[in-house]
């Protein structure tokens, strides 16, 4: 009985240990598989391939005014067709330029004609003849990047005679909401969606690519925090909104965004609304607008779209850009101290 005993219990012990050591190579396999190691001459492998890759699609910006270069900065060759080579970049590179040039590594510089711009996501395109321009950058899918995965920098830190230079880095955050004045009224007016990297993001690198390992495109470099107290810390407009963004950009010269058609203020900054901490106030409604046809008028209170409250006029801006033109929408406002929801179709802005 003994023997039975102990042969059932050495029997037990020896399959529970097989079956944790079976459970930990499969996890082990699985770990090992979504998580890549590297090495210090893997690293440098990847790295240079990275850049050998993705370098020869980014150039050089220049803005040109009254026949002076006034300013550089970086751009990706993103598509070509048979005529043309088109180029994103931002719109603060290219912001009041009365001419803007492409340089190439050869320091040749062919006019460009800019195609669209969005302050609100500091992006551009641009065209330029296709000549010999037969590759184009490569899209990753940004929404599927890592915290600590490596990336490489690539654009003309400090002007073009550092045309091409890379930087290393890692992802330290897949998406920061930065608020934004892009109207420079010293009030915020946007929350962008950025990547966050320390990889080294200079003077000139704007609107050049953050790319993965394999030298795909996860981002365009837009913005880098500087101060004293503040290093290491660049960002880069995800490739997946960039994609979305330039696709207006080439067909309407403008991003195509609902329009509600009123004047919001912050809630807070209203003396007869004190009662109320959060919130859109409507200042002014636009006649034969979305909001206009809704029934939305001066002096309601939104408080939040699609049960999403809505803490400020950035906030609401925000929130209401993530939908489309043509999407249905429920605003909850807030009108004589009684809550009521109304529908809205959103419609686009009307043509200037």
């Amino acid at each position: 009985m003994r023997s039975l005993r102990k042969a059932f219990l050495t029997g037990t012990v020896l399959g529970g240990l097989i079956g944790a050591l079976f459970f930990s190579l499969i996890f082990f396999t699985f770990y090992y598989n979504k998580v890549e190691a590297y090495s210090p001459h893997d690293l440098e492998l990847a790295t240079s391939y990275a850049i050998e890759r993705a370098s020869p699609h980014v150039v050089g910006i220049i803005k040109v005014n009254n026949g002076k270069d006034t300013g550089s900065g970086s751009g990706v060759i993103y598509r070509i067709d048979e005529e043309k080579a088109y180029i994103v970049t931002n719109y603060h590179v290219i912001k009041d330029a009365q001419r803007i040039e492409v340089a190439f590594e050869n320091e040749e510089r062919i006019l460009a004609e800019v195609i669209g711009d969005d302050i609100i996501t500091d992006l551009a395109v641009l065209a330029i003849p296709k000549g010999d321009i037969n590759e184009v950058i490569e899209f990753a899918d940004s929404s599927n990047i890592r915290v600590g995965e490596f990336v490489v920098a690539i654009g003309n830190p400090l002007g073009l005679n550092l045309y091409g230079s890379a930087t290393l880095g890692i992802v330290s955050s897949k998406e920061r909401l930065i608020p934004i004045d892009y109207d420079k009224d010293g009030q915020y007016d946007w929350y962008a969606s950025v990547i966050q990297t320390d990889a080294a993001i200079n003077p000139g690198n704007s609107g050049g690519a953050l790319v993965n390992l394999e030298g795909k495109l996860i981002g365009i470099n837009s913005m880098k925090v500087a101060g004293s107290s503040v290093e290491g810390i660049g960002f880069s407009i995800p490739a997946h909104i960039v994609k979305r963004i330039v696709s207006d950009l080439e067909v309407y010269g403008e991003v195509q965004r609902p329009y509600l058609g009123i004047e919001p203020i912050n809630v807070a900054l209203v003396t007869n609304t004190k009662e109320l901490k959060q919130g859109v106030y409507v200042n002014d409604v636009v006649p034969n607008s979305s909001a206009y046809k809704a029934g939305i008028k001066i002096n309601d209170i939104i408080t939040a779209i699609n049960g999403d409250k809505v803490k400020d006029v950035m906030d609401f801006r925000y929130k209401l850009y993530q939908y489309d033109i043509g999407d249905k929408v429920t605003l909850t406002i807030v009108r004589r101290n009684k809550t009521y929801t109304i529908d809205i179709e959103l419609q686009g802005k009307p043509s200037r």
